[in-house]
């Protein structure tokens, strides 16, 4: 139960800073203000996984790890839909970066590690 408490708390703060950012944004230019607009932008994230917690509860009757994971997974895939730099961050930070064949050597000694194993 706790390592679940965890996982919820740990990925609450991720919602809170992809969502209320943008909130924040649209929040300033209307008449709320940009505090709640934050604060409005995080609660609609928020219902959608309390919803999706809740079908899950009537249909298993119990949230399991990977529970947790889908239904705040569930949540990003929703707002990306919805917002162009939240669904580019998703995109970006999905991408696999095997390969630094692009990257050239620029003439900085000062960054050339010619001494890989060294500790610093």
């Amino acid at each position: 139960m706790i390592k679940k408490l965890k996982e919820i708390a740990i990925r609450s703060v991720g919602v809170v800073m992809f969502a209320f950012i943008p909130g924040m944004a649209i929040g300033a230019s209307t008449p709320v203000g940009w505090f709640w607009g934050g604060v409005v932008a995080v609660a609609g994230v928020y219902s959608s996984i309390i919803i999706f917690f809740g079908v899950q509860l009537a249909w298993d009757a119990q949230i399991s790890d990977e529970d947790i994971a889908k239904g705040f997974r569930a949540a990003v895939a929703k707002q990306a839909n919805e917002n162009e730099d939240v669904r580019k961050a998703v995109e970006d930070q999905s991408k696999e970066y095997n390969s630094f064949d692009d990257i050239v050597f620029d003439g900085d000694d000062d960054l050339y590690d010619d001494e890989p194993d060294k500790v610093a």
